[in-house]
């Protein structure tokens, strides 16, 4: 499938390589992304090939080297860095937790995060855990409505020299904002300090570019916006901040024992790979990072912002709905967030699902336990399921509220 937006009809010819579409009107891909059926055949392809040529085969392991060189080459060109700084984790978690356990900490040092308790737990629990066992100062910096926060403070933070790391998302998961990263990345380089991203909502959906950022780590599933298969993720570590990190396990792969048996790590990234990898994973994501690559990064952004543009548009048309998330596009993704005042986001998800459209319920920025209704299209949604949504939307306002 290659993708020629000169073509109308190329959004049904996408629309065809997944199938829920054809039941569903899916806008939660800031959760779990549908996987294409190019996807599900490569996966397929792959246990064929293990069960008729025997997984521990010459043949099929030399196939998983294979599997495994290219997606590093690809996912190298995706965020522009090198094969080598590809780790395979299960998880944009286990990812981050590399940094957090890796990292020889002293009580005098200090992480600087933003929004603390506000960002996704998978960057937070980690550094609040390290806080705690090691007695680290953890700086939780303030943010406003949307989620941004105060470059300066960062600055005047990072100045002291116990400052060791600063982490933040590069888009929040709640409400799609993109967080200055490159600016974030000049303060780190500034100060000699290192930096760590959580970029599960952002890879895929837009550029990017961990050389013009300037981050040590950055951490992201495969199963959200590459729309690849569950319990595959991406750890991206620096090479040269790589030496920084002790992995919390060893295995046979990832170590070599001397003669007086010392055990010695191997270069990254294989001293983070200590066994057998999700190798099905492995060749899904592969297949679905191809096609989003076909597809090009720049045309699913402008995709995706059609139909999100036109969501919100629609949205502020209703009385009675409140939009979370910065207005300027250039400042936020597809993700849309928005509270019918009358009706609880719980309830308005449940019965958008009873009518064939799959949403999310998440926190609101800074909001403490109150809660907003998470659309999250990607490239196969289109201006009529946009508008059927909102059609929806009205409907359960009118219904419950």
């Amino acid at each position: 499938m290659d993708y020629d937006e000169s073509k109308e009809k190329d959004i049904e010819i996408i629309r065809k390589d997944f199938p829920v579409t054809k039941k569903k009107i899916y806008m939660n891909c800031g959760s779990f992304a549908p996987m294409p059926l190019y996807t599900i055949k490569a996966i397929t392809d792959f246990l064929v090939r293990c069960s008729e040529e025997g997984p521990d085969s010459t043949s099929v392991q030399e196939y998983i080297t294979a599997l495994m060189k290219e997606l590093r080459t690809n996912l190298s060109q995706l965020i522009n860095c090198e094969p080598e700084e590809i780790i395979f984790t299960q998880s944009t978690t286990e990812g981050l937790n590399h940094v957090a356990s890796g990292i020889d900490w002293k009580k005098s040092d200090i992480i600087i995060a933003r929004g603390g308790l506000h960002e996704h737990y998978a960057n937070y629990f980690p550094w609040l855990n390290i806080s705690k066992k090691h007695g680290v100062k953890l700086e939780e910096i303030k943010i406003d409505n949307n989620g941004f926060f105060d470059l300066d403070k960062i600055d005047k933070i990072a100045k002291n020299k116990n400052t060791k790391l600063i982490t933040l998302s590069h888009v929040l998961y709640n409400n799609g904002a993109i967080m200055p990263v490159e600016e974030v990345g000049e303060i780190a380089k500034k100060h000699n300090t290192l930096f760590s991203i959580d970029a599960a909502q952002s890879v895929g959906s837009i550029n990017v570019d961990v050389k013009k950022i300037g981050c040590d780590f950055l951490a992201f599933p495969g199963f959200k916006w590459i729309c690849g298969p569950p319990g595959i993720g991406i750890f991206y570590c620096n090479k040269e901040s790589s030496g920084l990190l002790t992995p919390k396990y060893i295995g046979g792969e990832s170590a070599i024992i001397t003669q007086e048996k010392v055990l010695v790590y191997v270069d990254s990234p294989q001293k983070f790979q200590t066994g057998f990898r999700n190798y099905v994973g492995i060749a899904g994501l592969l297949s679905s990072l191809k096609y989003l690559q076909r597809l090009g990064i720049n045309n699913i952004r402008k995709m995706n912002m059609n139909v999100a543009n036109e969501i919100i548009e629609k949205l502020k048309m209703i009385r009675g709905i409140s939009i979370s998330g910065p207005e300027d596009e250039k400042l936020r993704t597809s993700i849309v967030s928005f509270i019918i005042d009358s009706v609880s986001p719980k309830i308005t998800v449940s019965n958008l699902e009873e009518r064939g459209i799959i949403v999310a319920e998440r926190d609101i920025v800074g909001g403490g336990k109150k809660k907003a209704v998470r659309a999250s299209p990607h490239f196969f949604n289109t201006s009529n399921e946009a508008s059927t949504f909102i059609q929806n939307v009205k409907i359960i306002q009118n219904m419950l509220g």
